[in-house]
């Protein structure tokens, strides 16, 4: 029991750390590619580790239940839209971005659409 809360205890800190590096980065970061990496990629793995860490404490301590048990069937639920919808939000902003110019091009350590394709 000890051990499974020291997992939990640690996945919602990380997770946790995860958020407010997106929250850093989004605040920090210029241009709309870095935005854009700082809000799909750590606040998408920082909500699954707390929620993951918040369903492993709930399993362990034993809380039972109707209600509990939907609680944590809308909590995997919102890890897998969140899963699902990150990389779309990311992509449909990327390519909009650079649809608008909005891309510092001198920013990038590799431009593709410089590059002959093949």
């Amino acid at each position: 029991m000890l051990f499974v809360d020291i997992i939990s205890i640690t996945l919602i800190l990380g997770g946790g750390f995860f958020c407010l590096a997106t929250a850093i980065g989004l605040a920090r970061f210029r241009d709309t590619i870095g935005r854009m990496h700082a809000s799909t990629k750590p606040q998408t793995l920082g909500l699954s580790m707390t929620l993951l860490g918040t369903v492993l404490h709930i399993f362990a301590n034993g809380g039972g239940g109707v209600t509990v048990n939907g609680d944590l069937g809308m909590m995997v639920l919102i890890v897998l839209f969140a899963l699902m919808t990150s990389p779309i939000i990311g992509n449909r902003l990327g390519h909009v971005s650079q649809k608008e110019g909005l891309i510092d091009r001198d920013a990038l350590s590799r431009d593709d659409e410089l590059e002959p394709r093949q």
